[in-house]
């Protein structure tokens, strides 16, 4: 894990990894992406772990309709 403080990464863009879903159905792949610094009321956290729900495989698998957006990273239940 990063161990940098909270004063060396306010207000810059972060580099980390990420479970992306690239299509409907397809496994997920460990990318590095770039997070953009917190906008107004937005909070930047760690997260130390996180997991899929069954909502997160319903869109997972949806491939019709406006909610289907690729490329998509899940895991909304978070701790950090």
């Amino acid at each position: 894990m990063d161990s940098k403080s909270t004063a060396e990464t306010a207000g810059k863009v972060l580099r980390c990894k990420a479970a992306i879903c690239r299509n409907p159905g397809e496994p997920l792949v460990i990318e590095e992406i770039e997070v953009d610094p917190p906008k107004a009321f937005e909070i930047r956290i760690k997260i130390l772990c996180t997991s899929l729900c069954h909502t997160d495989v319903t869109f997972w698998k949806m491939n019709t309709g406006p909610a289907a957006v690729f490329p998509r990273i899940f895991g909304h239940e978070a701790v950090g």
